[in-house]
This record gives C-alpha cells, sequence and structure tokens, in this order.
C-alpha cells in the first residue's frame, strides 16, 4: 500500500531522490515502492508495441506529467504532437497507461484516471496483470478487454496475451 502525505507543490518540488516513484494528487504525496520486474517487463512491452505505430519521441516511460492538480507519473504514455516541455511534459498524456501493482488501491487508481481524463487525456488504459485485464478510459465510455483492443486514436492493436507474456 501506498504511503500518503500532504504536501504543497513547492514541498514537493524540493524532495530528495528516492527509489521507486513519487506523485503529487491534490496536494496527497503518492509513494510507491519501485516496480517489480515483471511490471517493468509490462510496461517495456506496451512501449515497444506503441513504437511500432508511433514515432518514439512521442512514446514516453515513466516520464512525469505537470498537471493542473499535481504531477503523476504513467508507466507508459504517448504525448500529444507537440506536447509543450516547461522542465516536465504540460497537461496530461493523449494516452496514459498505468500497470496495476502491489503498491497501488483502486482509489488512487480510480484518481489518476479522472485526473488525466479531466486534464485532457483522450485515453487511459489501466492494465491488470493478475487478471490479465485491461479497463480503457475515455471521457464518455469505459471498455473493459480480455483478449484484443485497436485503438484507432493511434493505429494499434493491443493483444494482451502476448504483452502479459510475463505476468
Amino acid at each position: 500500500m501506498s504511503a500518503i502525505t500532504q504536501l504543497t507543490a513547492e514541498e514537493f518540488l524540493n524532495l530528495p531522490e528516492t527509489p521507486g516513484k513519487q506523485e503529487l494528487l491534490d496536494g496527497e504525496l503518492i509513494s510507491l515502492p519501485p516496480a517489480q520486474y515483471d511490471h517493468s517487463e509490462i510496461a517495456r512491452a506496451f512501449q515497444k508495441l506503441l513504437e511500432t505505430a508511433l514515432d518514439e519521441s512521442r512514446v514516453r516511460f515513466f516520464e512525469g506529467y505537470q498537471l493542473r492538480r499535481g504531477w503523476l507519473i504513467p508507466d507508459v504514455s504517448v504525448t500529444w504532437p507537440n506536447q509543450r516541455v516547461s522542465g516536465w511534459l504540460q497537461g496530461s498524456p493523449m494516452i496514459a497507461i498505468e500497470i496495476v501493482s502491489r503498491g497501488n488501491t483502486a482509489a488512487e487508481i480510480d484518481r489518476k484516471v479522472s485526473a488525466y481524463l479531466q486534464e485532457g487525456a483522450a485515453e487511459v488504459w489501466v492494465v491488470y496483470p493478475a487478471t490479465r485485464s485491461m479497463t480503457v478510459f475515455r471521457k464518455d465510455e469505459t471498455l473493459r478487454v480480455t483478449d484484443v483492443y485497436r485503438c484507432e486514436l493511434i493505429g494499434v492493436t493491443v493483444k494482451l496475451d502476448e504483452l502479459l507474456i510475463v505476468a
């Protein structure tokens, strides 16, 4: 379970480097332990798949995005064409991919999905390795995927049985 602490944006930006991932959402510090091997391998598989359809400069791996509500770091993401950068990528990615692991809570994932969509993401993919499934969130639609998903937005087909091979 992640530890949650209230911080200002200034306090967050002055935190020392630590192992794992630290995000800030609505003033709450979200600290997650370092990713396990399988988690990273699944993220890399998604990254490689996305790079078959997009210029690799738009596919980001554990990259920070500055939102109005804080800073989030999706496991993998696709930037908008010409997305503004000012220290961090500004605003939500076009597609954010969160791979659920032992450190995530359902409430935390829901809050992240909401933040991404409210701040301009076209889609958020939440991947559940334990159930070999994925939920695709869009502003007005939610899809549960257990086998194949075709993302027309970027022209890529996600085959979960190929990407979740290590899970």
